[in-house]
């Protein structure tokens, strides 16, 4: 009876188990999930994406990636939120800006100490230290956006302009007479902060502790463009402000705007004719020789449940081949060093967005990514930004109103106010 009584606890044992092992290797409860979230890139590039994806779970039969799409002004503000909720997606593509913002409030992987070596070494160096905050580095550098200029070929040859300028004070020696032949705006003069970078006027202190603007090189600087706003010659609104520059070059009221080669398709999808008569060429820089290189890059948030499958997928997308294959689908330039030599980019220069491919090749030579390497740069940029307002758009003292925003930046080193993410 006892022999009987043990086989059949025996057999029940073994059912259970090998129930219990059926479950668990089935396509459910073994697939870990990584929400992947980009911004603004579903409408245009959701076949890429998709493909990529594919390509990624077939290879990783164990990982299924859920994508979401958000738009720009969303994607801080969800993600703040979702990290204080405990729900933090477990891959982000960020802007340096705010990924450092984030890496100061300790909520982002630093991945100079959990990637690889074979991953973290194939970025260009200078792209790869974008994002990074004494000896960690939190963000994997996605596909960079140099600058390049478009400019209304129509415009330059009513004001008889055979050749763009190639640096802002140029620029300025042209831009009346200009205004005076065509009616339009050679120019939007560039977001107040980027000037500093351009023109080598320190934003900040060497040790990166004390606001180091608030100068007599500075005040010039300002006051030059009054000058030239206060005249109608340069726009006063607009700085920094994408969206109003394509508005006015759309419309044929101003001749150049900068941007990545990414732009194209938009104006040529919004006004043709415009198109029609566009060119590109190397964007106006500054003192430094140096223009704007914007890049996006992806990060891994410090609560993901998991972080290693998510750096894992973060250098999938970012590896040589996926950004090459990107690059092919939009004038962007990658942040790896074997995919940035790729002959493509020279490949083509009889179509405009070949041209522009090439020209954001050449621009990346002489380009930076100008980030401040602190957690507070979003803030600092706004605090620079109203007092460009103060001074060109509402006509405040110069000196004053560089005055104010150092007490702002300083407080906001010293952490006596409240940041964008507090």
């Amino acid at each position: 009876m006892k022999k009987k009584v043990l086989a059949c606890i025996i057999s029940v044992l073994l059912t259970v188990t090998l129930l219990s092992g059926c479950g668990s290797s089935g396509a459910g409860s073994d697939i870990i999930t990584l929400d992947f979230w980009t911004i603004d890139l579903k409408a245009n590039f959701q076949d890429y994406f998709e493909k990529l994806i594919e390509n990624y779970e077939e290879e990783n039969p164990g990982v299924h990636i859920k994508w979401t799409d958000l738009p720009y002004d969303d994607i801080r503000a969800k993600l703040v939120t979702a990290i204080a909720g405990g729900n933090a997606p477990d891959v982000v593509n960020l802007n340096t800006q705010i990924a450092l913002t984030l890496a100061g409030k300790g909520t982002l992987v630093d991945l100079n100490s959990a990637a690889s070596v074979e991953q973290k070494s194939i970025y260009t160096e200078s792209l790869w230290d974008s994002a990074k905050l004494g000896d960690h580095v939190y963000a994997f550098p996605w596909y960079a956006s140099p600058d390049i200029m478009f400019y209304n070929k129509e415009l330059f040859d009513k004001a008889g302009i055979t050749q763009p300028p190639s640096t802002f004070d140029e620029a300025i020696s042209m831009a009346k007479d200009f205004k005076d032949k065509t009616g339009a705006y050679l120019f939007t003069p560039d977001e107040f902060y980027y000037q500093l970078q351009e023109e080598n006027l320190p934003v900040l202190s060497e040790d990166k502790t004390k606001a180091a603007f608030n100068n007599q090189k500075t005040v010039d600087l300002l006051d030059k463009y009054k000058a030239l706003t206060d005249r109608d010659i340069l726009p006063k609104t607009g700085w920094g402000d994408w969206d109003e520059e394509l508005s006015q070059f759309e419309a044929g009221n101003l001749a150049i705007i900068s941007s990545s080669g990414s732009s194209l398709n938009s104006i040529k999808s919004n006004r043709p004719e415009i198109a029609e008569h566009m060119l590109v060429a190397e964007p106006l820089k500054g003192s430094t020789g140096l223009s704007r290189d914007s890049l996006m890059n992806l990060v891994v948030p410090a609560d993901s449940k998991h972080q290693k499958e998510a750096i894992d997928f973060a250098a999938y997308v970012t590896n040589d081949k996926n950004q090459l294959e990107f690059c092919r689908q939009v004038s962007i330039f990658p942040s790896t060093k074997k995919a940035a030599a790729d002959p493509y980019f020279a490949s083509d220069t009889t179509s405009l967005e070949g041209q522009a491919s090439a020209m954001s090749a050449e621009a990346a030579n002489s380009s930076k990514d100008f980030a401040l390497g602190v957690a507070e740069q979003d803030d600092i940029q706004d605090a620079l930004h109203n007092a460009y307002q103060a001074v060109i758009v509402n006509g405040d003292d110069t000196e004053d109103a560089l005055s104010d925003c150092e007490k702002v930046v300083n407080d906001l080193l010293e952490g006596n106010v409240s940041t964008s993410f507090s």
